[in-house]
């Protein structure tokens, strides 16, 4: 996957998160951060939460740990709800 595709949706989103290339990580982390400056200013709960979520960074990548795994389910959850 080129590093400069950008993320539409939560498979890909999830896809990229996944992928072995740390750049493809921290690009796709930055796309979600990128989302929440996107929100109508009356969705700032959400935001917040998002933000809180980014600003965490990425964990320790271990592309079979349950936490890792489930790190980017939430990720992946929280582009689905940004853009329902």
């Amino acid at each position: 996957m080129d590093l400069e595709t950008s993320v539409v949706d939560s498979q890909t989103l999830r896809r990229q998160l996944m992928a072995p290339n740390p750049m493809q990580r921290a690009i796709a982390l930055h796309a979600l951060e990128v989302e929440v400056e996107r929100l109508p200013a009356g969705d700032r709960s959400l935001g917040h939460e998002v933000e809180k979520f980014v600003s965490r960074g990425i964990p320790f990548y271990a592309l079979n740990d349950p936490h890792y795994c489930s790190w980017v389910g939430k990720a992946a959850s929280y582009w689905d709800k940004l853009h329902a």
